[in-house]
């Protein structure tokens, strides 16, 4: 079978987009040409790869599994250009970066910043993702490196993990919950209150689950939210207290919005890390941030 390259790029567009109008944008061709190539692409192939519906273009069965082989050959492919035409100088890179909520308001989103002071040309693609979901992204290719919180992550070689800085969390209340501010308490004279965590499947909550188990107690919130930035609202509508990191609540904390409840048990510090493939060649745009990162 020989079949050029640009056969499977559209593929991987029209796959990728559900329309042929749009992946002929992105290809800068005309939607007749898509066409023309994924039927002859189906012809050597000998089975159909897409239906049509009204949705768009949706793919076979064979399409879906033909697609899990291409995505990751054409992913690898864009981003080795990318890197190419980083790896000249630092006027024209892009750095992808998969980071946790944590990682991005205690240090990734200054990082970015202040480096861009320093080269503006520079740029990055950030993704919100849990710890797992940005090692499965690292190990898959998908980006250049991952930011992510301490917590127990699969970072076999060929992955690196360097830490980039420490954090702890803080208990919050709101004003409703005034008459706590100001001494010390346990974690066994608050269990009754109403308590505000992440839900079962975040691996901060499983932190949580564990640091209470050890002080002899059953963590059980009342709400369960699915970000650490939602926590911040129900504190400030006094729906309970609960744990975020420090760099979250230091705004509401000095407008006093809400304040920190001391508590007599310390919570273990926790770390922000930075994880790398050592199998992938990173760009020039790719290192210097790293090591720009790991400064900071």
């Amino acid at each position: 079978m020989n079949l050029n390259f640009e056969y499977y790029k559209v593929f991987y567009y029209v796959s990728k987009y559900g329309n042929l109008t749009r992946a002929a944008s992105v290809l800068m061709t005309s939607q007749p040409a898509v066409t023309r190539t994924i039927h002859n692409l189906e012809n050597e192939l000998g089975c159909r790869l897409f239906i049509r519906s009204k949705k768009g273009m949706e793919l076979t069965p064979e399409g879906r599994r033909f697609y899990e082989y291409i995505s990751a050959a054409c992913e690898q492919i864009f981003k080795g250009e990318n890197e190419l035409s980083g790896m000249i100088s630092l006027d024209n890179g892009t750095i992808c970066i998969s980071a946790t909520e944590t990682a991005l308001h205690c240090c990734l989103f200054q990082a970015v910043e202040a480096f861009n002071k320093e080269y503006p040309n520079v740029r990055f693609k950030l993704l919100n993702n849990s710890t797992s979901d940005s090692i499965l992204a690292l190990k898959a290719g998908k980006i250049d490196m991952a930011v992510v919180s301490s917590v127990p992550i699969r970072a076999e070689l060929p992955l690196k993990v360097k830490k980039i800085q420490s954090y702890h969390d803080i208990l919050i209340g709101g004003n409703k919950f005034q008459h706590l501010k100001g001494k010390k308490q346990t974690l066994e004279e608050l269990k009754n209150y109403p308590w505000i965590s992440l839900t079962s499947e975040a691996m901060t909550r499983n932190f949580l689950n564990h640091y209470f188990s050890e002080q002899g107690l059953t963590f059980a919130p009342d709400i369960e939210l699915a970000t650490t930035d939602m926590i911040l609202p129900a504190v400030r509508h006094n729906l309970g207290i609960g744990f975020i990191p420090a760099e979250f609540a230091a705004e509401d904390i000095r407008q006093e919005s809400l304040f920190e409840i001391a508590i007599e048990e310390k919570l273990p510090e926790r770390n922000i890390l930075l994880v790398y493939d050592t199998e992938y060649p990173q760009s020039i745009a790719s290192k210097t941030f790293q090591k720009f990162l790991c400064r900071q």
